[in-house]
């Protein structure tokens, strides 16, 4: 009889989902750590404002209103921080969410500004119901944690994979705190050799968050991202995880990728935005 494969369905999505979103803020508050002059993150209304600079699209807060009723002075606070620098404001909200703080958001004027899936497997010995890792990607496809020396590789590939040009400025600063967070563990992925792909995985508790998958166009298409994602399923094994998790938009490659790979949607998320005030 074949091994059971992996639940479709978690038992209790809430809890879950809060398990998810800790690990998720966790990886943003190391990740801000290592970011040159970024604050300290800022726990507040059951989760994380995480603040990189005035100018990051990815200061965000996260896990607020998951365990119970959000105070009108807590967002006060949660605003204050993020909108440092006239900075938009942004604020992930779920399904779970307390009605509180999507009530404090809609008084306030807040906006919708994109759409998120949260998806999830379970860790298990081997992926089941799928081709060994090694054949997942690519003929001659390799993912290995960085090495010393390979900084400069890596920088470089994330900033073509995601922007299309190179690392300077401020999107250095940025993919700098990503490779050197405390816990980020740094993936190069090569074809017949060639530097092609990077990825991030990062274990908080038992919860492997899959993050900062990308591939340089000119590879894109090759199943590279499969390769990206058997490499960091090992991983989470290694780290004693049992749930790994990532988001991505709606209908997209990456997404594709996860579902190949067992990966089902946990819940959807929006990412709220309003300017900032005062």
């Amino acid at each position: 009889m074949p091994p059971p494969g992996p639940p479709t369905s978690p038992a209790d999505p809430r809890a879950m989902a809060a398990r998810i979103e800790g690990a998720l803020a966790a990886q943003m508050r190391a990740t801000a750590s290592a970011y040159p002059g970024a604050p300290a993150a800022l726990a507040v209304g059951g989760g994380w404002a995480v603040c990189y600079a005035s100018t990051s699209p990815f200061s965000a807060a996260v896990g607020m209103g998951l365990g119970g009723s959000v105070e009108a002075e807590e967002v006060d606070a949660m605003e204050r921080h993020l909108g440092r620098g006239g900075a938009p404001i942004r604020v992930e909200v779920g399904p779970f969410t307390d009605p509180s703080l999507r009530a404090h958001l809609a008084e306030r004027g807040y906006a919708v500004h994109a759409f998120q899936q949260v998806w999830w497997r379970a860790v298990l010995p081997e992926p089941v119901g799928l081709a060994p890792a090694a054949d997942l990607g690519p003929p001659g496809a390799e993912v290995r944690r960085v090495r010393p020396g390979d900084e400069e590789t890596w920088l470089e590939l994330a900033a073509r994979s995601f922007v299309g040009r190179s690392a300077e400025g401020a999107l250095r600063d940025m993919l700098g705190s990503m490779l050197h967070a405390a816990g980020n563990a740094c993936f190069l992925g090569t074809v017949a050799g060639e530097p092609a792909a990077v990825a991030i995985a990062a274990a908080h508790g038992d919860v492997a968050w899959l993050s900062t998958a990308g591939v340089i166009p000119r590879l894109r298409g090759r199943r590279l991202q499969s390769s990206l994602l058997a490499a960091r399923l090992r991983w989470a094994r290694q780290q004693g995880c049992d749930l790994a998790a990532s988001a991505t938009h709606a209908a997209t490659a990456s997404q594709r990728s996860l579902e190949r790979a067992g990966f089902r949607c946990a819940y959807p998320k929006i990412v709220l935005v309003r300017a900032a005030v005062g």
